[in-house]
């Protein structure tokens, strides 16, 4: 039986060890965090993090109109050749077509982008004359790869341009450099040439020199390289792995009878994905059923980890304050806007405590459950979702799986803080949809919608 996803079961085209690699770098990243701090002797905060997460969020959600305003958008009559060769790609692959553009880059050949679908894959205008066809089949079906394993969501918050970054390949690095070897796999299932592969490898990391290298005497050089363990360590500070080490995997998977199984089924086209689900656009117009309406469980996990967020960032604002009160040698550097925005501050969480039944209960922190909310209405105004709603699968739609607006956006989150603040409509919250769904016309919706 043919399997139903190119990453599941016993026949899965992901690297061996790659969802472990993400477990323990994600386990691992307070320690690695700390440990790069002390070395650089700098404290790198959870609230700093914090506030890098949403400024990604954000950065990357609004990424496409960049594209859009920057970048040259390819169809069947712009660019009709490239873009032939990713809808014949993603068609191989059982894929929605992404969006492909072209722009100068001069980090990245190709690259891919987005948070959900619909993606989208960049193409370097600086590297495309010195590609053929091959090798961009190659490179498009590694970022269809990425795409389709789920990588794109995570490395879109490293990086929107693809371009290298020496803290993250410190902290993630384990598991960026397994993520290359599952796309590679797709890549040359895509293009189907080891050769073509292997040129796409050279000529994005030499660009015009890459026509004059020899590969045979390149790929020797990997001896040299095992032959002593201090040159394997460089392969650490870097997000992908060495060339030499993609090239000799290439070669091991194109002789396996895993790649024989894959490359049988997608040639004959008697590999059918599972139906992939449609995008929002494709949706609209329909009404939102109540099955797709997010259950209650979800969305409290969902305003935990923007409540964590949002915490962090608050809080940071209070141990500058508490420095600066311990400090008065510093005192000359506190402005009228400090002393003004700690009243304000001091104000609002004491008329907080005092009038909202369920800060009185002990829920901690009575600025940040303001902030938060004003967070949420804010994002989810700009992109539909805060960054808890992302993490898990979820959304804010209207009725027709419209856009919400900012102005709508706001009324529903100001319908929801009052009604949590206040614990007035309890039932209302396990609702399907909410209270606030109900008076405002939206409706939090599980994943990507579907008819």
């Amino acid at each position: 039986m043919a399997p139903a996803s190119l990453f599941s079961g016993s026949e899965s085209l992901r690297w061996r060890g790659e969802n472990f690699a993400l477990i323990l770098t994600l386990g691992f990243a307070p320690t690695t965090v700390g440990l790069i701090g002390f070395a650089l002797r700098e404290e790198i905060t959870a609230q700093q993090i914090a506030f890098l997460i949403v400024a990604a969020l954000v950065y990357v959600s609004i990424a496409r109109g960049r594209l859009l305003g920057t970048s040259v958008r390819l169809h069947e009559r712009q660019l009709p050749n490239l873009y032939h060769i990713v809808t014949r790609c993603a068609q191989k692959l059982g894929m929605a077509v992404p969006h492909v553009f072209v722009r100068e880059d001069i980090y990245s050949c190709v690259t891919s982008v987005g948070l959900e679908a619909p993606f989208a894959i960049v193409v370097s205008s600086a590297w495309l004359p010195h590609l053929d066809d091959d090798e961009l089949t190659f490179l498009i079906g590694r970022e269809l790869g990425h795409i389709a394993a789920g990588h794109t969501r995570i490395t879109s918050l490293f990086s929107a341009s693809g371009k290298e970054n020496a803290f993250i390949s410190a902290v993630f690095g384990a598991w960026l450099r397994r993520t290359e070897y599952t796309a590679d796999r797709v890549g040359l299932l895509c293009c189907g040439s080891l050769d073509a592969a292997a040129r796409a490898i050279f000529t994005c990391s030499f660009r015009q020199v890459s026509k004059n290298v020899d590969y045979a005497a390149f790929r020797d050089q990997r001896v040299e390289i095992l032959s002593d363990p201090t040159f394997k360590l460089g392969e650490l500070l870097g997000q992908e792995p060495y060339a030499t080490n993609r090239l000799r995997e290439l070669e091991t998977f194109s002789e396996s009878t895993l790649y024989a199984g894959w490359h049988s089924r997608l040639e004959d086209g008697a590999w059918k994905p599972a139906e992939p689900a449609t995008s929002v656009a494709a949706v609209r117009g329909h009404n939102v059923d109540k099955r797709a309406c997010a259950k209650p469980l979800g969305r409290a996990a969902a305003f935990v980890l923007d409540w964590v967020l949002v915490s962090n960032i608050v809080s940071s604002g209070k141990v500058i304050q508490a420095n600066i009160t311990q400090s008065p040698h510093k005192a000359a550097a506190v402005t009228t806007s400090d002393v003004t925005g700690s009243v304000v501050r001091d104000y609002v969480g004491q008329w907080m405590n005092s009038h909202i039944p369920l800060l009185q209960a002990g829920l901690p922190d009575a600025v940040a459950f303001l902030v938060v909310f004003i967070y949420s209405a804010v994002l989810v105004g700009l992109v539909g979702r805060t960054f808890g709603m992302m993490v898990l699968g979820l959304r804010v739609v209207k009725p027709d799986y419209g856009r919400v607006s900012m102005g709508r956006s706001i009324w529903h989150y100001f319908i929801a803080f009052w009604s949590l603040a206040l614990v007035l409509p309890m039932i209302g919250f396990f609702w399907r949809p909410a209270v606030q769904d109900r008076a405002t016309g939206t409706r939090v919706v599980r994943g990507t919608p579907t008819r």
